[in-house]
């Protein structure tokens, strides 16, 4: 019985959408975090350019870092703008969350894979629903490819199993595999909330004793705007990530999958109709929180047209 499966044992577009959207997501956390970390630093600058004495080669120092820092931050939007990393991000991720439940479908001989098709007849609504999700997206990510093989051996293999063991992989391999992530991802992003919320109260701790030291006069530089930038680019980062929404959003569907599992277990495999519908429910559970995270991203509403 097949122990896992890999994204290699998945069709190759799946893997190719996959790769797009994993590597236009990190370029467009990278840029954006670099936009906001020029931004602070061009508010340090110039806040030591003005406190520097006229002339001085520490107020031109600072100046020239000021305006490069600027520089730098409006050509990295100009390029975000051009280059659209959030749009391949978010299709790709559709294309292949898409790809990858067809696929699970095919596996399980559940609608439009029922098992009393013939296997060619059943390859050939595979192959054309890709098709259809492949011809949809390709206008949004370039550099896409469909590759030599859209039906593996190891999804051929789970699809000719005994009914009882191709429950068993589904409920494995499939339920308790993504609960599991939900659940990794749902900690992971409060750990992360947590982390980002302490930090803005020490910057806003901060912020109060420079301008206490300001009124107070032990110090004649006020850093109290480049605290501000700072907190603001923290408030930013925190709203591009969304821990918050996701980890309450994550740990909801986890608690989901868990009944989606129990139910799963007592659901006669053998009756074609029920496992069936079973099927496209837990998928739809599955997907639900990632097409509801689409949607408010780009508006993709029309991507549960292809879950159904």
């Amino acid at each position: 019985m097949t122990a896992q499966l890999v994204d290699a044992h998945f069709p190759d577009v799946y893997q190719s959408a996959d790769r797009i959207s994993q590597e236009a997501q990190r370029n467009y956390l990278r840029w954006t975090r670099g936009r906001l970390q020029l931004a602070v630093l061009a508010a340090t600058s110039g806040i030591f350019a003005v406190s520097s004495t006229d002339g001085t080669w520490q107020e031109k120092a600072a100046s020239s870092t000021a305006l490069a820092s600027f520089v730098a931050a409006l050509l990295l939007e100009i390029h975000m703008l051009r280059d659209k990393p959030e749009d391949r991000w978010y299709h790709g991720r559709a294309l292949a969350e898409s790809v990858k439940t067809l696929s699970w479908r095919y596996m399980t001989t559940a609608a439009p894979f029922p098992s009393t098709l013939h296997p060619n007849e059943a390859r050939g609504i595979l192959y054309a629903r890709i098709q259809d999700l492949v011809t949809a997206s390709t206008q949004y990510l370039p550099g896409l490819t469909v590759g030599t093989t859209q039906l593996t051996r190891q999804m051929e293999e789970i699809r000719q199993k005994e009914a009882g063991d191709r429950k068993e992989l589904y409920l494995s391999l499939r339920v308790r595999d993504q609960e599991e992530w939900y659940n990794r991802k749902a900690k992971f992003n409060d750990r992360n909330s947590r982390k980002w919320r302490f930090s803005l109260i020490l910057f806003e701790i901060s912020g109060a004793a420079a301008s206490i030291a300001i009124l107070l006069d032990v110090t004649g530089v006020d850093i109290g705007g480049a605290i501000a930038a700072a907190v603001a680019a923290a408030g930013a980062w925190l709203e591009v990530k969304q821990y918050d929404n996701l980890s309450s959003a994550y740990a909801l569907t986890a608690t989901e999958l868990s009944f989606v599992r129990l139910t799963g277990e007592n659901v006669n495999a053998v009756d074609e109709d029920s496992w069936s519908k079973y099927v496209v429910s837990a998928e739809q559970a599955i997907s639900r929180e990632h097409t509801m995270w689409l949607a408010r991203r780009v508006g993709m509403l029309a991507i549960r047209r292809t879950l159904e």
